[in-house]
């Protein structure tokens, strides 16, 4: 499985009191059964109940997002992590559950995310937009959310993905979209952030907006970058 949630390993606990602690060596071989079948149920139930969800690699790099009542502003955080751009996209080789299955066999990353740098008071009527100005074929781009909370990520398509809207309405609170691509390489994608009607979406007079440039180079997954590593090792040895 390609998540790093995947099946987590299940801790069965005794409860006993130190006065009458639980002798196994005299638990009937009935009871042994009972208890056998008992603890075989929740390892089942915790198996099937378990989601196989994309991979969460890499520290958080966050576009913060700041707006002084006029003019927006851009910033890339790098207290989180070290990477420094392109950041890596990585197949993981998974097969994920429900709509996380656009990621399936392809190069993904989700290390980048908008977070508001200090409270935005938007003017009546306003709200926060973020439009794909130009992106590297390739690149595909799904709705995310907060990292720890990728199950209930919709991973629909944005910014042009499929034919999706290019604008995106940005609701203030942390979010990582999927950045993805099938094949290796390096991809760019070009934003703007904009203050906007709330209804219509079009720009505000006024306002002034903020633009970013955001890029990955889509990598081997370490695993997999050792094993063609030793393959070759093999092939290079045969041919001598």
């Amino acid at each position: 499985m390609g998540s790093s949630d995947g099946a987590r390993p299940i801790t069965f606990t005794c409860v006993s009191c130190d006065r009458h602690p639980i002798n196994f060596a005299k638990v009937s071989d009935k009871m042994k059964t009972q208890m056998t079948l008992i603890l075989t149920a929740g390892l089942v139930a915790g198996l099937a109940n378990a989601q196989s969800l994309p991979t969460v690699d890499g520290g958080m790099k966050h576009v913060l997002v700041d707006f002084d009542g006029t003019n927006l502003g851009l910033e890339l955080d790098d207290s989180l992590t070290s990477d420094v751009p392109p950041l890596p996209m990585r197949d993981f080789g998974g097969s994920y559950d429900g709509a996380a299955s656009v990621l399936d066999g392809k190069y993904y990353s989700s290390q980048y995310g908008f977070l508001p740098d200090a409270i935005i008071t938007l003017p009546f009527g306003g709200a926060v937009y973020v439009e794909l100005l130009s992106a590297t074929p390739g690149l595909e781009i799904y709705e995310g959310g907060m990292r720890p909370m990728r199950a209930n990520h919709t991973y629909d398509p944005i910014f042009g993905t499929d034919g999706s809207d290019a604008v995106w309405l940005w609701n203030g609170a942390m979010h990582h979209p999927w950045f993805a691509a099938e094949n290796l390489g390096t991809y760019e994608a070009d934003f703007r952030v904009f203050i906007g009607d709330a209804v219509t979406a079009e720009p505000l007079s006024g306002f002034g907006a903020a633009d970013i440039t955001l890029s990955w180079t889509a990598v081997p997954a370490p695993g997999t970058a050792a094993l063609l590593g030793v393959g070759g090792l093999v092939a290079a040895r045969r041919r001598r």
